[in-house]
């Protein structure tokens, strides 16, 4: 028998909402971290929260989508309110350069990606169980565990069969160099 854990917790849930699923805007988030470089657009932060911010205010037409979204400081963004960038004072994250940023895809991703599922495809042909997820559902697993950042608890971490709880404690993973 299979449960719908998230009708469970919203049964009001539907359309669009429910396609998404909780990670949806954790996974956006993270992408335009990546994307901008993970610093304000408007006064160039670092290390500081970060909130995700209309290029092109909802209140002035501006859609969800992620060629229409940019990370801006929590003083930035409250400032910005539903200005838009020109009135904030920013003429230059309205313009054409930031739009095509926000639009350009991350090659090392694209890349990552298809490696990613060509390994996929090799391990299932000689019939290994495994399974794959977004960097986002492994970053939202690894912070729900309380685990450190690393390489070999991230792969411990991936997609939705990561169990609730992941012992780690003395545990190291197996080093191995390639050589040519």
């Amino acid at each position: 028998m299979r449960f719908d854990a998230q009708l469970m917790e919203n049964p009001e849930i539907t359309g669009t909402e429910y396609q998404q699923g909780e990670l949806a805007g954790y996974e956006v988030r993270e992408y335009l971290l990546e994307k901008f470089g993970r610093r304000c657009v408007y006064c160039g932060a670092t290390g500081v929260p970060l909130q995700v911010e209309h290029i092109v205010p909802k209140a002035r037409g501006g859609t969800n989508r992620v060629s229409n979204l940019t990370i801006a400081c929590a003083p930035c963004n409250d400032a910005k309110g539903t200005q838009t960038a020109e009135e904030f004072g920013h003429p230059e994250v309205q313009r054409q350069e930031v739009h095509r940023q926000a639009k350009r895809p991350l090659k090392e991703a694209a890349a990552v990606n298809a490696s990613r599922w060509a390994l996929y495809r090799c391990l299932q042909a000689i019939g290994l169980p495994v399974e794959v997820g977004t960097g986002g559902r492994t970053k939202w697993n690894r912070t729900q565990r309380g685990l450190p950042t690393s390489h070999w608890l991230d792969a411990a971490c991936v997609g939705a069969s990561t169990p609730e709880q992941v012992l780690c404690a003395g545990g190291a993973p197996l080093a191995i160099a390639t050589t040519t």
